[in-house]
Parts: structure tokens; C-alpha cells; sequence
């Protein structure tokens, strides 16, 4: 007579592989989308400066009449809603033994799917938006990563962003070299911090935080990010349960999340990005007549403005080409341009300041 041997369902569920928020501690919170979808910031104009003049009319404006200050205004749209709906019929949760519980449930796709998209988003816009970008196709190794991150840090540091409130996000293998490094293996302050949410290290005062390669965009190896150079808002966050839905035996499950992120256009150069690929190359401005030439490598459509505002917010920005130069350029404006390259994040931005002499 043979054996049969009994097999039964475990009441556990194996579930996959969770994590918290790598983003969450560095998101922006300034701005709020209460009661709308889309908000307008104002930015006041910087101030022309003068020398002084004890005599004479206009003293404070070097003889000519005041001029009105100008000031500029972004729009940010709150575009995402991701959402799910499932039934949990309650005749089969009988016949399998209740191990659907509503709350696990909508608490295990939320931890599983929602999170890592929302990080991924996240950090793929802050990419996008960053006012800096780096391209090297030499991949970092445990001997080049600590200067390369330092160098970024310097780079905010020129473009006078506030030196705390920074996050270093690094891919899972730039994390390998970060912690290889020869700067950092005696250094007990960066050794024996590596620690929550993903933070492996500490530099200079600001953490290193691994996220996994495939949330970084491709090619990016690391990115420094200033927490208030976006807005970041998660405007609903719903997740619910109904076990009376009309024409349902069981429960209905449904979940609903408003989010997105925008860098702010004055605070573009609070993110540094450093890849080796994917990355269109950023453009270089040349001014000579008073009329401006740009040139980018590889670019699908260069974006420029003439005003100082963000090309990549401003509403006044313009498509170059060779026969639509920047033109009658006077001395102290501002040019600022990006390049768009198919399939790849957008540029840094180039800044320019027209110097009498060019004219």
C-alpha cells in the first residue's frame, strides 16, 4: 500500500521584500496644493546696483530714475494619481482559510508598490530638474567617489546653497565604493553610522543615503540634493476598505494617492547629478556683437532664456536654433539654456552673464 503524505496551506503569507521611504526625509514641504491642483510662486527681481552719489538728483541710482523692480512667477501643476481597486470575495477567503486581512493587505501593496514608485518618481524629477550635471563615462571607484562627491559639494557650495539640510543619494554599488574608500576606512564617524533608510555613511556633515540601482536613473551614480530645492507634496493619501459595496459578497479594497515633485525654479542649482551616460551634455554659451551662440553636444532641442529665469520652468522660454539666436544682448543680462537629448535627462543648466566687452 503507498504512503500519501498530508499537505496543507500555511496561514503565513510569504511576502516580498519591503523598505521604507529613501526619499521621504528629503522631500521639500515649503508650498502647499490645498483646495487646488496648481499653484503660482512669485520671485522678487534682484536689484540693480548703484554706486552712490552724494550729489545731484537720483543719488541712489547713479543719476537715472528709479526703474520699477521686476519680479517673475512659476507654475507647478500636481499632476499624478495612481490608484487600485481589488475585491476579496468572501466565499473564497472562507475556503482559504481568511489569509486575505484587509488591513494587511492594503498595508503590503502600499509597502510593495506605492513606495518605490513614489521613490523612484521622485528622484527621477529631481534629476531632471537639477541646475548641475556632470557627465564622465568612466565609472567612479573606490579611489575617485570621495573627491567626485566632494567636488559636487563644492559646486553648491559656489552657488552659495545653505550648507545643511543636504542628502548625497548614492546607487547600491557607487555605496560598495563609498564605503571601500580609502579617505573613510578609519574613520569611525562614517563607519559606524551606516545606519537607517538606507544611510550607509556620513560626509562632511551630510549623509549618504544607497538607493537601489534601479531607482536612480540610468547612468546617474550619484546625486546631491538640498531638501528645499523642491516641492514635493502628497497631496491624498487613501487607502480603504468596504464590506458592504453594493453586488459584493466580501470586501472591496481601493486606494487613491495624489503626489509629485517639482524642483523650484530658484533652487535648481541645490542638485548636483553625476552620471556616466544618459544624461544630455550641457551647453555652452558664447556672446560676441551682442548676440549669443549656443552649442550642445548631441542635443534633440536646446531651451534658452534671456531674462535670468529657469529655462526649464519659466514660461518665457524659447527654442534655439541657428537662425533664433539670443539677440541685442545688453550688458547684464542673464542667458540661461539646457539641452533635451531623446531618451535621456535633461541637461544641467548654462548660465551666462553678458559682459560689456561683448558687445
Amino acid at each position: 500500500m503507498a504512503i500519501n503524505l498530508a499537505t496543507k496551506y500555511e496561514s503565513k503569507l510569504d511576502e516580498r521584500f519591503t523598505q521604507k521611504s529613501l526619499t521621504e526625509a528629503w522631500t521639500g514641504h515649503d508650498y502647499n496644493w490645498d483646495g487646488t491642483n496648481t499653484i503660482k510662486v512669485w520671485t522678487i527681481g534682484q536689484a540693480a546696483l548703484h554706486n552712490y552719489s552724494a550729489t545731484g538728483a537720483n543719488r541712489f541710482t547713479g543719476g537715472s530714475a528709479p526703474t520699477e523692480l521686476d519680479d517673475e512667477v512659476n507654475t507647478y501643476t500636481l499632476a499624478k494619481k495612481r490608484s487600485f481597486a481589488h475585491t476579496i470575495d468572501i466565499t473564497n477567503n472562507q475556503d482559504q482559510m481568511f489569509i486575505k486581512k484587509t488591513n494587511a493587505v492594503l498595508k503590503q501593496i502600499w509597502d510593495e508598490q506605492l513606495v518605490p514608485e513614489i521613490d523612484q518618481d521622485r528622484l527621477q524629477r529631481w534629476a531632471a530638474g537639477a541646475g548641475t550635471t556632470v557627465v564622465n563615462s568612466t565609472a567612479l571607484t573606490n579611489s575617485t567617489i570621495i573627491r567626485a562627491i566632494l567636488t559636487g559639494g563644492s559646486v553648491l557650495n559656489n552657488n552659495l546653497v545653505a550648507r545643511d539640510g543636504r542628502v548625497c543619494f548614492v546607487t547600491e554599488s557607487m555605496a560598495v565604493e563609498t564605503k571601500l574608500a580609502s579617505e573613510l576606512q578609519y574613520n569611525e564617524g562614517f563607519t559606524n553610522k551606516a545606519i537607517i533608510n538606507g544611510q550607509v555613511a556620513q560626509l562632511n556633515g551630510m549623509p549618504i543615503v544607497a538607493v537601489p540601482d534601479s531607482y536612480m536613473p540610468a547612468g546617474v551614480e550619484f546625486m546631491i540634493k538640498y531638501k528645499r530645492a523642491s516641492a514635493d507634496p502628497m497631496k491624498l493619501k487613501m487607502l480603504r476598505s468596504n464590506d458592504k459595496a453594493p453586488g459584493i459578497a466580501g470586501t472591496l479594497i481601493e486606494g487613491l494617492v495624489r503626489f509629485d515633485s517639482f524642483v523650484l525654479a530658484q533652487k535648481a542649482y541645490g542638485i548636483y547629478v553625476y552620471g556616466t551616460s544618459g544624461i544630455a551634455n550641457t551647453p555652452v554659451i558664447a556672446v560676441s556683437g551682442g548676440t549669443a551662440t549656443i552649442t550642445a553636444t548631441s542635443a534633440t532641442t536646446v531651451y534658452y532664456t534671456d531674462d535670468g529665469s529657469n529655462p526649464k520652468t519659466s514660461a518665457t522660454k524659447k527654442t534655439y536654433n541657428g537662425s533664433a539666436k539670443p539677440g541685442s544682448l545688453t550688458e547684464g543680462t542673464v542667458i540661461r539654456a539646457y539641452a533635451v537629448q531623446s531618451g535621456s535627462l535633461d541637461s544641467g543648466i548654462a548660465t551666462h552673464v553678458v559682459l560689456g566687452s561683448e558687445d
